[in-house]
């Protein structure tokens, strides 16, 4: 059987009408998506329509579940908090339903799919370094894992020696003894770096054991508010419009123009901060954090800032036991601030060990 795995659709029909005319295009005989219908974009209801007619297996995402009432969107920018007012507004009882009804989790042909994580798949949980995709490797027994949820196409792989590496996403034939993890990106509000903006998703052939990337030009308008009125609520939908096409063309540019943005956090959420200052000449900075052995797991976010306090760079990575994961140092960054977040307000952390360093190799 060959499957279409998408995921993080985000109300951009445009897009997802491109993803499944390629998927047919290329012989794709089932349509999996990973959650995340909803969130962002322009046209909720008729997203949530397309994919109830097209998709074979459908599971909950966190925007899902933050528009369907069974999830909470108090951790959300304010950018996605409004979006989950528009979105719940323009839907009907029966497909806030729907979405309230999706599974977290499935198995396709021995592969398992979840939206975040399968470590703990309500709380969506970004699996960004070998960290995360350790823990989730321990959680199953499956050869296979697909998610979503960090926008970005990425593979997890591990063998005989369970070491975990990150390689970049490319097409593969699964091998004997290994085991992956993939992440199709996103179709509707992809985040990739290096001047790349395109939706993303995979083709999976569960007989010949191949996963093949695929890549569609993505058109920033198709993230733009349309309609007449009664389906766009609120006079802040001029913003939102503004907002939602700035974020896709910053995620475009992350990588050649120096930010301006100012990061804050919940201060419920926050565990614990650090900062360092950094000389020209330091090259790579650690966190150096280790947690307690029945810690709820935090993300690590580190923020690099220019002497004038601008936003240069940013990192961010799941910890579940420790990280001693060195980051490159962005030019021009003059202090790298380093931050330590819980999910939800109810886990409770536990660091033993925090103490960031930065060093010239």
């Amino acid at each position: 059987m060959k499957y279409a795995i998408i995921s993080d659709i985000h109300a951009n029909v445009t897009a997802l009408e491109c993803v499944l005319a390629d998927a047919r295009a290329n012989g794709a005989e089932k349509i999996v998506c990973l959650g995340d219908v909803v969130g962002y974009g322009p046209l909720p209801a008729e997203a949530v329509a397309l994919v109830r007619r097209e998709c074979f297996i459908v599971l909950a995402g966190n925007h899902d579940d933050a528009v369907s009432g069974r999830g909470d969107s108090s951790t959300f920018i304010d950018l996605a908090k409004e979006a989950v007012e528009r979105h719940r507004a323009a839907l009907s009882d029966e497909d806030v339903a729907w979405l309230k009804s999706l599974p977290y989790t499935c198995t396709i042909d021995k592969a398992v799919a979840a939206h975040g994580d399968v470590f703990d798949p309500p709380k969506f949980y970004y699996i960004l370094d070998e960290n995360g995709a350790e823990a989730n490797f321990a959680k199953t027994d499956a050869r296979l894992v697909f998610v979503g949820h960090t926008h970005e196409p990425a593979i997890f792989v591990t063998g005989r020696s369970g070491a975990v590496y990150k390689t970049d996403a490319q097409d593969f034939t699964i091998e004997e003894h290994k085991r992956y993890i993939v992440n199709p990106g996103s179709v509707g509000y992809p985040r990739e770096s290096g001047g790349r903006c395109f939706s993303s998703y995979v083709l999976y052939d569960s007989v010949e054991g191949t996963v093949t990337f695929r890549y569609l030009p993505f058109q920033v308008s198709s993230v733009m508010q349309r309609g007449d009125a009664k389906r766009i609520v609120g006079r802040r939908i001029v913003a939102a419009v503004a907002a939602v096409v700035a974020a896709v063309v910053a995620a475009v540019v992350w990588a050649l123009v120096p930010k301006t943005v100012e990061v804050v956090d919940d201060p419920a959420l926050v565990v614990a901060e650090k900062s360092i200052p950094l000389d020209p000449d330091l090259k790579h900075v650690s966190a150096n954090i280790a947690l307690a052995r029945e810690s709820d797991p935090v993300q690590l976010r580190i923020v690099f800032e220019s002497p004038s306090g601008a936003v240069v760079g940013m990192e961010s990575l799941t910890v579940r036991q420790s990280s001693k994961r060195g980051v490159k140092v962005p030019d021009g960054s003059a202090r790298a601030r380093f931050t330590a977040l819980k999910a939800r307000p109810e886990e409770r952390p536990a660091i033993v060990f925090f103490a960031p360093s930065a060093s010239t190799k």
